[in-house]
């Protein structure tokens, strides 16, 4: 396996790990970065097309919930490095709960649920990039 495959393989693992931090951060604005312009997002059959989309999704989420998403699994393969294409999967353990702050744990809502993430990837003028991630859910907590 040649240095830029792995580089290439490591970058789009970091997607799926640099997703899971800042969403949990609600930094949307660095969420919507790591996606192309034409991105589709499939929440289990919920889709938002387009960066515009995916940010009117992110607004829309509830300011008391408090998430985590750990990431596992991570399995990417770049397809074509000539035409800079990739797939990946991973599984998502979700957690959620409400009444955190800074300074206090928020209250576990119930038990975590896991999904997947299977994903194709973009190579970019400004680096990998997200097309097209599918959400669905695996083992419902």
């Amino acid at each position: 396996m040649s240095a830029h495959r792995i580089e290439d393989e490591a970058a789009c693992a970091r997607l799926c790990v640099d997703f899971a931090h800042h969403l949990d951060a609600r930094r949307y604005e660095q969420v919507l970065a790591l996606f192309t312009e034409d991105a589709t997002l499939d929440r289990m059959g919920a889709v938002s097309q387009g960066r515009a989309e995916i940010a009117r999704f992110l607004a829309s989420r509830p300011t008391q919930i408090t998430t985590r998403h750990v990431c596992t699994n991570i399995s990417v393969s770049v397809e074509d490095a000539t035409e800079g294409e990739a797939t990946g999967a991973c599984y998502v353990l979700f957690f959620q709960g409400s009444g955190g702050s800074a300074d206090a744990a928020a209250q576990l809502s119930g038990p975590p649920s896991v999904v997947e993430y299977h994903d194709t990837f973009s190579r970019t003028a400004e680096g990998w990039k997200i097309q097209t991630r599918r959400i669905r859910m695996a083992i419902r907590g």
